[in-house]
């Protein structure tokens, strides 16, 4: 019996679009995964700025978006470790939750691109592989780093998202739930 195959997506969520579930789902039927176990970071030590939404708001969010996904769960790791939220601390504490999995991290072609400077990347690496997502780019193998590369082309995006909310909301790049989460909560300037 194969070992269960689990993709790890971390991110800000701030908010989740339908471009987040499009890539997750394309690793699930492309690689055969079992799993994507979406990981909010706590502060992204790639970002200056925190997040806007709240940790909670985040993981409602997140519940919100993946009800009807059932490969998909959350993980508040990040959450409980102290921040910024490194992907090799993460990794380490996946593997003590899932032991024996094969370990996958899912990153865009915009990260794939700038991994060697991350925090630990070689040590990341040798825990897990990448599947790297891209909009019709062309990125290449790094040595010393597994990667499985898969095209997408949803336009969705979460600082657009952001900054139309107070004008209106893309109902094509985010669930319906999540919709109304951030109206009926205020986030990003907007209110019912």
């Amino acid at each position: 019996m194969r070992p269960p195959r689990i993709a790890l997506f971390g991110g800000t969520f701030d908010p989740i679009h339908l471009g987040h579930t499009a890539i997750s789902r394309a690793a699930v039927d492309q690689l055969d995964l079992d799993k994507v176990v979406f990981i909010p970071c706590r502060q992204s030590p790639h970002k200056d700025e925190a997040a806007r939404a709240t940790e909670e708001q985040r993981l409602e969010m997140l519940d919100l978006a993946l009800t009807d996904l059932p490969w998909a769960e959350v993980s508040e790791i990040e959450t409980c470790l102290p921040p910024p939220s490194y992907s090799w601390m993460t990794a380490e504490c996946m593997r003590e939750i899932f032991p024996g999995a094969r370990l996958y991290w899912l990153v865009g072609e915009d990260q794939w691109n700038v991994i060697e400077s991350w925090s630990r990347p070689y040590h990341l690496a040798e825990m897990v592989e990448f599947i790297v997502h891209h909009r019709g780019g062309h990125p290449a193998p790094k040595p010393g780093f597994r990667a499985h590369f898969i095209p997408g082309d949803h336009p969705a995006s979460g600082t657009t998202i952001r900054e139309d909310a107070p004008t209106r909301l893309r109902s094509e790049w985010i669930h319906p739930n999540v919709e109304r989460f951030i109206r009926s909560n205020g986030l990003y300037g907007c209110g019912d």
